[in-house]
């Protein structure tokens, strides 16, 4: 089956705390996040806790076992729990990024803001832009390389009357929130180009292009079908209740997905 991504807009979102009650719901959207996996770092995951404590990878770790977390220095962490009761060590705590939740050695992360955290910066000199696959309130979207990877460049629409200072701040906003979303159904941010007038996202490029151009160019399986339909529902879980913080889509639609 066909991995399917959803393209995500920050000046289409509204950002915010979804409450205890609103989580065991089912959140904004009305469906369950998937369970955490069973063992016994999921443990801390099944009680009430206090609002989310997040905090910032700053060395790659690689999982040793099958109940750790493997960590990429600037992933946002999760902090389930601290207690060594849990973890089984004293030194690891239990947290979660996306929907994988383990252990992990607490001096891997530091506390702060995942939005204070800058994505990695990309001279536009690195980048090959090739031809456009899509139009939005956005910008441009353009297919290109950077250091021979495919990517897609999505490129900031600058008008002539609007200070481009703004533009690049909120450029930059935008990348934050892309960097702190990671799950294999969102789109993932590959850094960002604020070289004036050059202000744009790198971000990883689906090949098999729009849904939209795909369902209307041949007849799909009905098993694929609701495969793809599962997972647009589990993107939009994670943009509700599973993320850093809590995000509305706002403009979901088959030409924001790609396969």
């Amino acid at each position: 089956m066909a991995r399917y991504v959803l393209w995500w807009a920050a000046a289409a979102a509204v950002s915010g705390r979804v409450s205890e009650e609103e989580r065991r719901d089912g959140g904004a959207a009305g469906v369950m996040p998937p369970r955490p996996a069973a063992g016994r770092a999921a443990m801390a995951a099944d009680n009430d806790r206090p609002p989310l404590a997040l905090f910032t990878a700053v060395y790659d770790y690689v999982a040793q076992g099958e109940d750790e977390l493997s960590l990429r220095r600037g992933e946002i962490v999760e902090v389930l729990s601290k207690d060594a009761n849990i973890s089984g060590d004293e030194g690891w705590w239990t947290g979660k990024i996306g929907d994988r939740v383990g252990i992990f050695p607490a001096v891997y992360v530091t506390e702060e803001d995942p939005l204070a955290v800058e994505p990695p910066c990309v001279s536009f000199s690195q980048l090959k832009l090739e031809e456009v696959i899509g139009v939005g309130g956005f910008g441009k979207v353009y297919r290109g390389y950077w250091n021979d990877e495919v990517v897609a460049v999505k490129a900031a629409r600058q008008d002539a009357d609007e200070d481009i200072e703004v533009i690049k701040e909120s450029v930059l906003q935008e990348a934050r929130l892309f960097w702190v979303l990671q799950h294999e159904n969102i789109v993932s941010l590959k850094g960002v180009c604020l070289e004036e007038p050059n202000l744009c996202l790198v971000m990883e490029y689906a090949r098999g292009g729009p849904l939209n151009r795909v369902l209307s160019g041949r007849k799909i399986r009905p098993d694929i079908l609701v495969d793809w339909a599962i997972q647009v529902a589990q993107g939009m879980a994670y943009l509700h209740v599973g993320a850093p913080m809590s995000l509305i889509h706002r403009d979901l639609k088959s030409s924001n997905g790609e396969y």
